[in-house]
C-alpha cells in the first residue's frame, strides 16, 4: 500500500502511444473510487489545459470531477516547487502527471524518480517496442544509480492494443516482449484499440471507454490500496445506499404465491355465486 498524498507519473519517450488519454482516464476511474484528484500539464502540447477550456466551455463548471493545473518544469527551481507544492498538498489525495515525450534528462529524472508509481503505455508495434525498450533501460540505469533514494513502481500497459493485427513472428515477438518487460515491471491488462478510446474529456466520463480500461486500472489500483473497494464513497453512491432497494423477481413472485389461496377462494366463491344466481332464475322460469 502507498501512503497519500500520492504522484503517478505517465511518461514514455515514444509520442503517440495514448499516454494522455490515459492519465485523464485514470483520474476519472480514481475519482469513481472517491479520491481526490489533481492532474498537473507538464507536457509543452498542454493537451489537457486545453481539453478542459473546452470542455468548460461545452458542458459548463459545474460538476468538475478533478482539478487540472499547469505544471512548470522548464528549470530545476521550478520542478522543486512543483514538487513541494504537491508533497505538501493536504486536498488532493493523488495527484498525476503528464509528461512530455521525451529522453529521460537531468530535468525530467525528478518527475520519474520522486514518483510513486511510473506508468507507461506502449503499443505492439516494432518501432514503439525499440523506443520503449530503450526508455525502460534508462529507467533501470537511473534507479541503479539513485538506489534507494528512486521508489518509484513500474508498470508497463499495453494501450490501443489490435488483436486482429501481426503476423506469426510479430505475435510471438509481442509475447517475448511482454516477459521481457515483465523483469523489470508489471505489465497491465490490454487496453484494446477501440474508437471510443480516440477522444477523452476532462469533465465527461464516458461508461464505454471505462469498460476498456478499468482491468489495468484495477491492476494499479489495487497496488495502491491492497484493494478494490472504494476509498471512500461518493456523493452517488451514498444517494443510492439512501434508496430503498427495489424487490427483486424472487420476492414479488414469492408474495404473489403467498396471496394466491385469497384469489382462488375469491375465484371459488364467485363462481357459486353465479351458479346460484343461474339456479334461481331457472326456477323463477319454471314457476
Amino acid at each position: 500500500m502507498i501512503k497519500l498524498p500520492a504522484i503517478v507519473t505517465f511518461a514514455n519517450q515514444k509520442g503517440g502511444v495514448g499516454k494522455t488519454t490515459l492519465c485523464v482516464l485514470f483520474a476519472h476511474y480514481l475519482v469513481s473510487k472517491g479520491l481526490r484528484v489533481h492532474v498537473v500539464d507538464c507536457d509543452p502540447q498542454r493537451s489537457i489545459l486545453r481539453r478542459r477550456s473546452a470542455d468548460v466551455e461545452r458542458y459548463g463548471d459545474g460538476n468538475i470531477p478533478f482539478d487540472v493545473s499547469r505544471g512548470k518544469t522548464s528549470t530545476k527551481g521550478e520542478l522543486a516547487e512543483l514538487l513541494k507544492a504537491i508533497f505538501s498538498d493536504s486536498t488532493h489525495d493523488v495527484t498525476l502527471l503528464d509528461t512530455p515525450g521525451n529522453v529521460i534528462t537531468g530535468l525530467s529524472q525528478y518527475l520519474i524518480s520522486n514518483a510513486h508509481m511510473l506508468v507507461v503505455p506502449f503499443h505492439y508495434d516494432k518501432t514503439t517496442l525499440s523506443s520503449t525498450s530503450t526508455f525502460i533501460i534508462c529507467l533501470d540505469h537511473l534507479k541503479r544509480s539513485m538506489g534507494a533514494r528512486m521508489k518509484s513502481r513500474l508498470y508497463l500497459v499495453p494501450n490501443l492494443h489490435d488483436s486482429r493485427v501481426g503476423t506469426r513472428k510479430e505475435l510471438q515477438l509481442w509475447d517475448e516482449a511482454r516477459e521481457t518487460y515483465s523483469r523489470y515491471g508489471t505489465v497491465t491488462p490490454k487496453v484494446p484499440r477501440v474508437a471510443d478510446m480516440e477522444r477523452f474529456s476532462t469533465v465527461m466520463n464516458f461508461d464505454q471507454q471505462a469498460k476498456y480500461v478499468t482491468p489495468a486500472f484495477d491492476k494499479l489500483y489495487l497496488d495502491i490500496f491492497d484493494t478494490l473497494d472504494p476509498y471512500r464513497k461518493t456523493e452517488s453512491q451514498e444517494a443510492e445506499q439512501k434508496t430503498p432497494d427495489t424487490p427483486t423477481l424472487v420476492e414479488v413472485a414469492h408474495e404473489l404465491a403467498k396471496m394466491a389461496p385469497m384469489n382462488d377462494a375469491v375465484s371459488i366463491d364467485t363462481e357459486t355465486e353465479k351458479e346460484t344466481t343461474e339456479k334461481t332464475t331457472t326456477d323463477e322460469n319454471n314457476e
